[in-house]
């Protein structure tokens, strides 16, 4: 036990009980167990050992709103089934709750599934006596689980942005100038009605919002974020004595956005009045989220930072509401406050941004000085056109993870097939797959030999419902009026994916050999709130198209005088940080020389700006690699003589600006670079495929490159286009080699074995599969197996990416026909 001069310590423990299920996935209500400390006075006073159930959050709360604990209150917890203790922690404390008849407390700290406690109360000055008020509590909230969490992941039937069920309910509040981003209503993440305490109220008007931290923890998986915000709510009504969870939205790290306080009906239209900001309630609203951005440097641990997906949502919502009542989200607005608040006197006019941090109204840390530093970004996102453009996603089924698509166009005589893996809390979820073809229910087309259909993807929230579809290109497919490899692109609609159509193609794609479908992206072009699709054709003409929303499109040439061009590949990014979402697309022209044209978003859509100075390659991928707010171009250029690269391959980053790409600042990493495992030799074909993404959650986007034709020796034989993939790091000054990181079957602790032909690196992917908040790999093997080819998937730990976590998704589990080539090509 830890104590000492002025400290007062308690040890509530387990073993649990045994009166908690035996199955910990089991469908149970939320609930708390509180546990009493009545000290001595004494320099240390200890319970004794208890039993305790399994909880997930934690707090300590006392009698009297404005009674105040002279101390500190640290906890340490044992998580369930391992028996292993966290490190100390410091619970924050609340502001003095404005609510009637609410109590004193800590602010609530999420630990995870855990079954034991220790706390421990230190007076900081010394002296013991008075240091514990009155009803002094440790509060351990089990969140429960909801009939739809018991269910296995392979029979998981996900509702969670459904609107249905909607009353209208008064007041009425005004439209907004600003699309409603999709939320998680309080029924989808299992709020409990029965206890909230009273009707729900109103303000007149929202003048500001302001944005807060909570939950003490970054350390949770967005799949957890339903059972946490639950744990919220029964901790604050249960604990505190509020009337319900005292914030009106909620934000976790992916960007998916919770109902707070219930407003009965179409409550978050109507301006629900929540309890989140003292003095200011009545005229705001309070948006929080989920994670700690201050730390706690009593024990060294450092503050969090928010990601790029959170702050985005938290600007939509913010926009959103500000627009219902003509306010400018970049603006400053007059508050009235009604009570005193430690910043401000009651009924002192306070002049505030109109999204402001919780500092700035009351004596608080909230939001905590990394989320606070980034109020300014919020609100210029807030004020820009990205504020009513769809959320990029790849999360069809809305749990918070990003899941993964295999297409395997050469399966079953070209006819092609794709895969989706479901994302989960242990990365993707092999068991939980889709195989879809043309013959699937709702898939539009027909399955003939050639069709190629998946040989290019990309996932997009084309219907603004919040889950992420489909794109599909197929450029072998032919069409009714005898033009060979015409090609098409099909859309399907998550979460179920059976329903989709055909992208409408204008006459100048009516002709044989157009390959149309070769690439696709997806992006919010027009900034309407629902993504659109870009797609390329290869063939005569090497022409393009865009589709807006259901119907609209337009087509053009690449560049006058490009006829045929080959290896196209698109990504989506906002590289002017406008708003609106861009594309750039490289290829070969028929001269065989590599390109890179930038398409611009705009109000009425895309239109092409003109092919870059900068040399293409095969392969583009999209990621804020300085960190400075603007996506960046990620090229991989694999061949010498195309593209000029350096032997054997490299990848180039061109930065974006505020009008458009610069070579300021551009940088190219390859083999022959500081750091970077391997040599440089011909024929390796670094930059095959290339992926951004933050693995380590440091505010920079990482690159992730193949390179299959690497050759690898072990014991004197060399294996031929074994192949290998390349982790290299973004820094504020861009790509740099140093820190590098090299994934092959002849790496240690890395799963399986080296061979020639296995091209490991013919695709990769980059993005957060488990939901953690950091980016995780997945590596094509298209070789493996004579052809059967598989997929690589690895776990991002924060500090690294530990092989030995390697999981191989291959035919045995993902049921590809044989010599499918599984690993060809990934999404996202």
């Amino acid at each position: 036990m830890l104590g000492g001069a002025g400290a007062v310590t308690y040890a509530t423990a387990g073993p649990n009980s045994g009166d908690g299920p035996a199955d910990p996935r089991a469908e149970r209500p939320a609930r708390v167990h509180d546990l009493a400390l009545k000290g001595d006075g004494a320099a240390k006073g200890e319970l004794p050992r208890t039993s305790t159930e399994q909880f997930s959050l934690l707090g300590v709360s006392w009698s009297g709103a404005t009674a105040e604990l002279k101390g500190t209150a640290r906890v340490r917890t044992r998580a369930l089934g391992s028996g292993k203790w966290s490190g100390w922690r410091t619970l924050g404390l609340e502001p003095h709750p404005s609510e009637a008849g609410a109590r004193a407390a800590s602010q609530p700290l999420w630990v995870g599934p855990s079954d034991g406690v220790e706390v421990r109360v230190t007076a900081a000055d010394g002296n013991t006596s008075d240091v514990l008020p009155k009803g002094l509590e440790v509060n351990l909230v089990d969140p429960g689980v909801t009939p739809k969490e018991s269910m296995a992941p392979a029979a998981f039937a996900p509702t969670a942005f459904t609107t249905d069920g909607d009353t209208p309910a008064k007041p009425t509040a005004p439209p907004s100038t600003v699309t409603q981003p999709p939320l998680i209503k309080r029924a989808a993440w299992g709020a409990d009605e029965s206890l909230v305490k009273d009707a729900p109220k109103y303000v007149d008007k929202v003048k500001a919002v302001f944005v807060h931290h909570t939950a003490g923890t970054n350390d949770y998986s967005c799949a957890q974020s339903p059972a946490l915000v639950r744990g919220l709510l029964t901790y604050q009504v249960r604990t505190e004595g509020r009337e319900d969870i005292g914030y009106n939205f909620l934000v976790d790290k992916c960007g998916r956005v919770f109902e707070g306080r219930g407003g009965g009906g179409r409550g978050v239209d109507a301006s629900v009045r929540g309890a989140h900001t003292r003095g200011f309630d009545g005229e705001s609203a309070g948006i929080a989220v989920l994670g700690d951005f201050e730390g706690d440097p009593a024990t060294g641990r450092p503050a969090g930072r928010p990601s790029r997906a959170a702050l985005e949502s938290v600007a939509r919502v913010a926009a959103w509401k500000l627009g219902q009542y003509g306010t400018s989200p970049a603006g400053k607005a007059t508050l009235t406050a009604s009570d005193d608040t430690g910043v401000w006197k009651k009924g002192e006019q306070a002049s505030l941004y109109a999204v402001s941090g919780q500092r700035d109204a009351e004596t608080a840390p909230g939001p905590g000085k990394n989320l606070y530093a980034e109020l300014g970004e919020i609100r210029r996102f807030a004020g820009s056109p990205g504020a009513n453009s769809a959320a990029p996603t790849g999360d069809f089924d809305g749990d918070g993870s990003t899941d993964l698509v295999a297409g395997t166009p050469k399966a079953s005589g070209g006819r092609g097939r794709l895969t989706v893996i479901p994302g989960g809390d242990g990365g993707p979820v092999g068991g939980a797959k889709i195989s879809l073809t043309q013959t699937s229910t709702g898939v539009p087309g027909v399955s003939e030999p050639g069709d190629e259909w998946a040989a290019a993807t990309a996932w997009g929230d084309l219907n603004g419902d919040g889950y992420a579809d489909l794109v599909i290109g197929a450029p072998g497919e032919d069409d009714g009026s005898g033009n060979t490899d015409r090609g098409a692109v099909t859309m399907l609609y998550g979460p179920s994916f059976t329903s989709g159509t055909d992208m409408q193609l204008s006459d100048d794609f009516h002709y044989s050999k157009a390959r149309f479908g070769s690439a696709v992206a997806s992006g919010d072009f027009n900034a309407d709130g629902k993504a659109d699709v870009f797609a390329a054709a290869t063939g005569t003409g090497g022409s393009w198209a865009a589709r807006l929303d259901a119907d609209r499109g337009s087509a053009g040439s690449l560049t006058p005088g490009d006829t045929a061009i080959a290896d196209a590949d698109a990504a989506s990014g906002d590289f002017n940080r406008d708003g609106y979402a861009d594309v750039a697309l490289t290829y070969r022209d028929q001269a065989g020389k590599a390109k890179v044209a930038w398409f611009r978003g705009g109000r009425s859509g895309l239109s092409r700006v003109g092919v870059l100075s900068v040399p293409g390659g095969r392969s583009v991928a999209v990621g804020d690699v300085n960190g400075n707010g603007y996506d960046d171009l990620v090229i991989g250029q694999p061949y010498t003589a195309e593209s000029g690269a350096h032997t054997g391959g490299q990848v180039t980053v061109v930065p974006g600006t505020s009008t458009g790409f610069t070579t300021t600042g551009m940088k190219t990493v390859h083999q022959a670079t500081d750091g970077v495992i391997g040599a440089a030799e011909s024929g390796d074909a670094m930059g095959w495929s290339v992926a951004a993404g933050d693995y380590n959650a440091d505010g920079y986007a990482d690159v992730l490159t193949g390179a299959p034709g690497e050759d690898i020796t072990r014991s004197g034989t060399s294996r031929k286009d074994a192949g290998t993939s390349l982790l290299l790091k973004g820094s504020a000054s861009g790509l740099t080699g140093t820190g590098a990181m090299a994934f092959s079957q002849d790496e240690p602790d890395v799963p399986g074995s080296t061979e020639s032909g296995d091209r490991l690196g013919s695709s990769v992917t980059l993005a957060d599969l488990s939901g953690s908040g950091r980016a995780d790999l997945a590596i094509g093997v298209e070789g493996e197996d004579a052809g059967d080819g598989t997929i690589l998937q690895l776990d991002s730990d924060g500090s690294g990416v530990p092989g030995a976590s390697g999981v191989y998704y291959g035919r045995t589990t993902l049921g590809t026909p044989a010599a499918a080539r599984l690993g060809q090509t990934l999404t996202p």
